[in-house]
């Protein structure tokens, strides 16, 4: 029979293990009671179990067709490309400490800065910044370029957002972040091992933690859902589950708006920010005729599609260059 010792510690490990999830479901539930009572409820009356569940998982939305390949992208991506991304996080993390290492030792600097609790704070501030920017540049690419746009679609092809939708997306996106990410990173982890010599362990429980503050911080489990949270002043500096909803709007002068992770700090420097009203996104999606189709309603064509569709847009793009140079005279359509 357990004792009560041994049940506080079956707890703790089973909280431990799962601290990221359980956190998340905390963030979710506390912030649509937030939204609910201090934003969306504008009478008395509506302030009720039965109003709140109706705001806090509408039924339309949570058993939608769009939601169900969610969760079904979620376990798929979760338990398989995920390690791939985090596989390139060690890998770059550990190459960036060799290469601090490596130019320590050629250029003879042995005596490393003793690092305090203010530096270390201030360092792993840093590295967030260069993994954000990271991002942001993977997920500005994808929205600018005709071919990486057909992968990400599979992303903004949700019509009802939840928590799931954030891995909503096609593997090339995750190797692209991935790679965005690792070579923001690489500068900054290199010059901190020169300077520092924090070990690839110390390092990686850095960049982890600070992740998570900062995704707890910003609501980051909130973006993707239809909770209208803003920061208000500090939607300048962070990005507010509204400034995401706003991202994945349908209407055309929301498109490629908001494009930051956690930090709007990159939106505003490329003008890419947008701060809407409360009630002004009013429907998820492509915004397209695929919407209509329902293209991306369909597992096997959120992997195989947008590799169907970048196909025959390359076929098409080598076509119209093959035509120019054999007959130049057409060019410009003469």
């Amino acid at each position: 029979m357990l004792s009560i010792s041994g049940i506080v510690a079956i707890i703790t490990d089973f909280v431990m293990t799962h601290i990221n999830i359980l956190l998340m479901m905390a963030t979710f539930v506390s912030g649509g009671v937030f939204a609910f009572l201090f934003l969306l409820a504008d009478t008395i009356s509506s302030r009720n179990v039965r109003g709140f569940l109706r705001f806090f998982m509408p039924v339309s939305g949570w058993f939608s067709h769009s939601t169900k390949i969610d969760v079904v992208l979620y376990f798929i991506i979760k338990f398989s490309f995920r390690w791939v991304a985090l596989f390139a996080a060690i890998l770059t993390t550990f190459l960036a400490e060799k290469a601090g290492a490596t130019l320590g030792a050629w250029l003879q600097f042995d005596q490393k800065i003793q690092a305090g609790p203010i530096t270390v704070v201030i360092l792993c501030i840093i590295m967030f910044m260069f993994s954000d920017l990271g991002e942001f540049i993977s997920h500005y690419i994808q929205h600018k370029n005709r071919y990486l746009w057909e992968f990400h679609k599979v992303h903004h092809s949700a019509t009802f957002l939840s928590p799931f939708t954030a891995f909503r997306v096609h593997p090339v996106g995750v190797l692209l972040d991935a790679l965005c990410i690792g070579v923001c990173r690489v500068v900054p982890v290199t010059l901190i091992v020169f300077f520092y010599g924090f070990s690839i362990v110390e390092l990686l429980a850095m960049q982890a933690s600070t992740s998570l503050i900062f995704s707890l911080l910003t609501l980051g489990t909130l973006q993707h859902t239809h909770f209208p949270i803003s920061f208000g002043i500090l939607d300048r500096i962070f990005i507010s589950p509204r400034m995401h909803q706003v991202h994945h709007s349908v209407a055309r002068k929301h498109w490629d708006k908001n494009m930051g992770s956690r930090l709007s700090i990159w939106d505003w420097i490329a003008g890419t920010a947008y701060l809407a009203t409360r009630d002004e996104v009013q429907k998820y999606g492509i915004g397209g005729i695929e919407d209509e189709r329902g293209d991306y309603q369909r597992i096997w064509w959120c992997f195989l599609g947008p590799i169907v569709k970048c196909t025959a847009a390359i076929r098409r793009a080598a076509a119209r260059t093959k035509r120019m140079m054999l007959h130049p005279e057409r060019a410009g359509g003469e």
